[in-house]
């Protein structure tokens, strides 16, 4: 009984050299863009504050107009469902990517002037 298997002392076929190395070509293609994308994306750094258990969704917008137009600080938006009932219990979130150190402090300070209605905050994606 004959078989296509390659076996001991013989070589492999063109056609599977030509698959085995297409494949090899198309797995280093994707680490490359995988890692394109890596080194040139930007950085990616939130702030991220949550909010009390009673905190309302205009306690949440007052935190986003008073620290939000602050130089170097970007708010971002909510997702999801846009119903105040929901989006009261998430946390606000700063884009603090490009902010400079004195400019992060004074995000910080805005912050911690809305005590009442903070529990805390942290930055995301800080490496």
């Amino acid at each position: 009984m004959t078989t296509q298997l390659a076996t001991e002392g013989t070589s492999l076929s063109r056609r599977a050299k030509i698959l085995i190395g297409a494949g090899a070509a198309i797995v280093l293609f994707g680490m490359m863009i995988a890692g394109f994308n890596i080194l040139l994306s930007g950085p990616k750094l939130v702030e991220v504050v949550t909010m009390t258990q009673d905190a309302t969704q205009s306690d949440r917008q007052a935190l986003k107009e008073a620290c939000g137009g602050l130089p170097g600080i970007k708010v971002v938006a909510d997702q999801g469902n846009p119903s105040p009932e929901i989006q009261g219990r998430f946390p606000v979130r700063f884009d603090i990517a490009h902010a400079t150190t004195e400019q992060r402090i004074a995000l910080e300070s805005c912050i911690n002037q809305h005590s009442s209605k903070v529990r805390g905050f942290l930055a995301e994606g800080d490496n």
